[in-house]
């Protein structure tokens, strides 16, 4: 089988390939976020010459009252907005909890410090089909195809990768571990239509495998990659 080779999101080139001869051909074709369960509170660095912290607050009852404190400093109550956040901006560095207001719904949590920035630049992104492996299939009936992608680069770091099929519609974003140079990313699952008889074309489906802007670094994507399928007789 042939690799499809990425491309910058703002252009994706088309390619063609084989998948997997012979249980089937390959060839290129044209191409909210919720709130945690729990409260979450993070510590981020205002940055520049300042040592001041902004308080990032998720996952509280919506419009929730809770009561922000420093350790040996002061005490403030405030109000989380509709999806349960808050940011209070540029307060001094420091130990900070949060908690309900005056014994409210919720838990109590602990400020912790932000991640660090993610270090990874993608340079490539792969994509191969790699089922179903068998010579022919029933094409009177949907049938998975299943993708799986190959990512190489430098850094390591967790990355949200995007899958996307655009004759079907189906979307995944999956968030996995990138240690590099390559790593191989979560399976892709798509179903090709079923035909409702073989003079029909035999069905076809396609993915693609998109990566994201990591902090400065462009996003790169493979090549759209369809999946003709080989039908058993009859069918």
């Amino acid at each position: 089988m042939n690799r499809q080779r990425r491309c910058a999101l703002v252009a994706p080139l088309l390619a063609s390939a084989m998948a997997l001869p012979p249980a089937m051909a390959a060839q290129a074709a044209p191409s909210t976020e919720q709130a945690p369960a729990s409260p979450v509170c993070q510590l981020q660095p205002v940055g520049g010459a300042s040592s001041n912290v902004n308080v990032v607050i998720t996952g509280f009852p919506s419009n929730q009252k809770i009561t922000i404190s420093r350790v040996g400093g002061r005490t403030s109550d405030v109000r989380v907005d509709a999806q349960g956040s808050l940011t209070a901006k540029n307060l001094r560095d420091g130990t900070y909890n949060v908690k309900p207001h005056n014994g409210g719904r919720g838990s109590s949590v602990s400020c912790k410090d932000a991640p660090a920035p993610v270090s990874v630049n993608i340079a490539e992104a792969d994509l191969v089909a790699t089922k179903p492996d068998t010579p022919t299939v029933n094409c009177n009936q949907a049938t998975p195809v299943t993708f799986e992608g190959t990512l190489t680069g430098t850094g390591a770091g967790d990355i949200k990768v995007v899958w996307i099929s655009p004759d079907t519609g189906k979307r995944s974003e999956p968030t996995m571990k990138f240690t590099g140079p390559s790593t191989k990313t979560p399976a892709f699952v798509v179903n090709a239509p079923a035909r409702a008889n073989p003079a029909e074309p035999r069905p076809t489906v396609k993915a693609q495998l998109l990566v994201p802007r990591q902090g400065s670094e462009q996003g790169v994507s493979s090549a759209v990659f369809t999946v003709t399928l080989h039908c058993a007789a009859g069918t």
